[in-house]
């Protein structure tokens, strides 16, 4: 993931909103329609608000400090209003599902990676999880409504799995007796 993100050059306009999108991507784990329609003033130093997920729920989605730090370094560059698309088209208009596809697809294949948008979500659930974020944190990061669509989202963590496991009974076994 680092040489996914270390990727877009960073010294053009276009390499510094594409280093953004692969950041938010990979450290909060946005669906692509959801950065698609982030708004500058959706975003502040710790939060995202996603206005229109899935279903047309709205939640906060926390911000890494490499996510702002990507964030802010793109919007000095590029000045606009807060009612505009945080992530735009060289002419100004919003980014749609295909482009970003498009772009992330591209700095994915030059590193001979699966491509896809959803690969970079599926990463960062993945990650978070097997970091020590409990199932149902991630779930709300996520936006997801169940808990079990979080799971089957994950798949197995496997990490995560022998560790919270043996944490709760190697302590004290099932039944509370020793064996």
């Amino acid at each position: 993931m680092t040489d996914l993100i270390a990727s877009p050059d960073t010294a053009t306009l276009l390499g510094r909103r594409d280093r953004a999108i692969l950041v938010v991507l990979a450290d909060t784990g946005v669906r692509a329609r959801e950065l698609c329609c982030l708004r500058i003033r959706d975003v502040s130093p710790t939060l995202a608000f996603i206005r229109n997920g899935k279903g047309g729920k709205q939640r906060f989605v926390p911000l890494s400090s490499r996510a702002v730090h990507a964030i802010k370094t793109y919007l000095d560059s590029h000045p606009a209003r807060p009612d505009l698309p945080l992530f735009r088209r060289l002419e100004g208009g919003a980014l749609d599902r295909r482009l970003l596809h498009k772009i992330v697809s591209a700095y994915q294949r030059r590193l001979r990676l699966k491509t896809g948008v959803h690969l970079l979500r599926a990463s960062c659930a993945k990650c978070l999880l097997n970091r020590g974020l409990n199932l149902q944190t991630v779930r709300a990061i996520l936006g997801h409504e169940s808990i079990v669509t979080t799971g089957v989202y994950l798949g197995v963590a496997t990490d995560q799995l022998v560790r919270e496991y043996r944490a709760a009974v190697d302590q004290t076994p099932m039944g509370g007796e020793a064996r």
